[in-house]
């Protein structure tokens, strides 16, 4: 009886024991994923601080083309208008 008894203790510690690496494989676990979501909620902000940065930029790009349209049409109507005078006036 005493060496069942011994058996059984024995038993039990080593299922401690293991139960113990568990815990603390399955706290590292959990660490490592929380860093995962710290990192991947910090390539989130990232990839919508560049999403951002690229419209801006976009609309940046969009409105000096259309300012150079506008420029580049105005300098061709103030041309227009400075050459027929002036074959008048050589002429």
């Amino acid at each position: 009886m005493a060496a069942r008894l011994r058996r059984v203790q024995r038993e039990a510690d080593e299922c401690d024991e293991a139960l113990a690496e568990l815990e603390r494989a399955h706290g590292e676990l959990q660490r490592q994923v929380e860093e995962a979501e710290q990192r991947a909620d910090e390539l989130r902000r990232q990839r919508m601080e560049a999403f951002e940065r690229f419209w801006v930029t976009r609309e940046q790009r969009d409105r000096a083309r259309h300012v150079s349209r506008r420029l580049h049409r105005r300098l061709q109507r103030l041309q227009r208008r400075i050459r027929p005078s002036e074959s008048w006036a050589g002429g």
